[in-house]
């Protein structure tokens, strides 16, 4: 490729990387931290940059994503995986930008493409990376040690050393486009246990003599039984990155059962509840170093399809098994929610008004009370009411208004529906209904029929009017 044209991509990919991970910032998905250390092996400070979700589960170990050609790589690939794995699509992961002395300067890998071999300054280069970066990720991060190394180019081919050299640090690879090596190396080490996962993606657009070293490779790993899979995408040698990232990572972790291939495994399994979550938790921890999340989503496809299905001896089980789960006091607030509700349907609602309460409470320390619309609904409306404490879910929906000032009509709305099903406040709650359904907009908005509305507040007005002749 021209030399010129090379830099412009790389510019261009700088500055797309930017503006993605700006973005990502900016939706509060994700935190990015600079790290500086002394290093044993430079015997001066180094420094590396970290992405890790803004909010994460308590107790969880991170997978480390470790980014070559950082300088316009890692934004762009921290951007996506905190992304996929905010929608549990991939195990929680931590990204990691291996930056090098100076931005861009490729000669601390010291690696030689004709002989697969490292020069003085790739061997502490490679020192780095496997000791003294290890031993500094661990003292910030709780880790799972499962590595994943991602190159591009010339860094891409590079990481054929550590394939060859059994490198057990490293679990997995990711290679963007590898460039050319006049000969493959001979990857003689035979891997007893863990053999590396290797994913490989190539470009279409890029030349011949790399799509054709990608293949190459991709065979040679399959004669060695590694687990390779090898993607062809639409792509120049620059933008195999971007188009890339996403099969990248899913293809890395193909074999992680995130909650759509739950449910499908759910589906057509003939075997308990308890025993599929079972089995998936410990193929997750065979494969990845991961058990399944504590979240809303994996609670509701285990417990509440457990409920449905009236498997009585798998939700005791669930039951049990969460209760301990959500002891920490940091437990995400989502998975409280959900556990409450899970409770009121199974009718046991000093469980339910447990779970709601810590719910609430969570998000308001994590100053996250706008995410509370639905879990205030359910606490005011489906809980409280039938342990007679209509008088703090009415105060819940009051405090909802000044959380969500431009839907304060839903909220009364729910004041509304409280009121006139309980005989509690009749005339406040005709008020608060007839607030309601002066902002039909706002109603549909949130799923409610104003016609529906219309109908409850002509009981309630019945209601008032029976007590009155009364």
């Amino acid at each position: 490729m021209n030399k010129t044209v090379y830099a412009m991509k790389k510019t261009l990919l700088y500055i797309l990387s930017s503006l993605i991970c700006n973005t990502a910032i900016s939706q509060n998905i994700m935190n990015v931290e600079q790290h500086s250390f002394k290093s044993t092996t430079y015997k001066e400070k180094r420094s590396f940059r970290i992405a890790v979700p803004a909010s994460a589960y308590p107790n969880v170990k991170y997978n480390i994503l470790l980014v070559l050609d950082a300088d316009y790589a890692f934004d762009l690939i921290a951007s996506t995986a905190i992304y996929l794995q905010t929608f549990e699509y991939i195990p929680p992961t931590a990204v990691v930008a291996i930056d090098y002395s100076t931005p861009g300067n490729r000669n601390d890998v010291g690696y030689d493409l004709s002989n697969n071999s490292l020069d003085s300054s790739g061997e502490l280069f490679y020192n780095y990376i496997n000791t003294d970066l290890e031993r500094e990720l661990n003292k910030i991060l709780p880790t799972s040690g499962f590595y994943t190394l991602v190159g591009h180019s010339y860094t891409a081919s590079y990481l054929n050393y550590y394939i060859d050299a059994g490198n057990v640090y490293i679990k997995s690879y990711i290679l963007f486009s590898p460039e050319e090596m006049e000969q493959l190396p001979r990857f003689e080490n035979n891997y007893k246990t863990n053999v590396p996962s290797i994913r490989i993606i190539t470009a279409m657009d890029d030349t011949d003599a790399r799509k054709s070293f990608g293949q190459n490779l991709y065979k040679t790993f399959q004669e060695k039984h590694y687990d390779v899979k090898l993607k062809n995408i639409k792509a120049d040698h620059m933008s195999v990155i971007p188009a890339g990232i996403m099969d990248a990572l899913t293809g890395l972790y193909d074999e992680y059962y995130n909650i759509d291939s739950i449910y499908n495994i759910i589906e057509h399994a003939d075997t308990s509840l308890w025993e599929i979550f079972l089995n998936i938790n410990e193929s997750n921890k065979y494969r990845y170093n991961q058990e399944l999340p504590i979240s809303g989503s994996y609670i509701s496809a285990f417990l509440w399809t457990a409920i449905q299905r009236d498997e009585k001896e798998s939700v005791n089980k669930f039951r049990i098994y969460y209760d301990n789960a959500l002891m920490n006091e940091e437990s995400d607030p989502n998975a409280l929610g959900v556990m409450g509700d899970l409770m009121n349907k199974l009718g046991l609602l000093e469980e339910a008004d447990y779970y709601l309460n810590r719910c609430l409470a969570r998000y308001k320390k994590l100053k996250q009370e706008h995410e509370t619309l639905y879990w205030r609904r359910v606490y005011a409306l489906n809980v409280l009411p039938k342990l007679g404490q209509c008088k703090k879910a009415w105060k819940l929906l009051e405090e909802g208004k000044k959380i969500y000032p431009d839907d304060k009509a839903i909220f009364s709305y729910y004041q509304g529906v409280l009121s006139i099903e309980n005989n509690y406040l009749i005339k406040q709650g005709i008020e608060q209904m007839k607030f309601a359904v002066s902002n039909p907009v706002i109603l549909k908005n949130n799923f409610v029929d104003p016609e529906k509305a219309e109908e409850l507040l002509k009981k309630g007005i019945s209601m008032l009017k029976d007590l009155k002749e009364n």
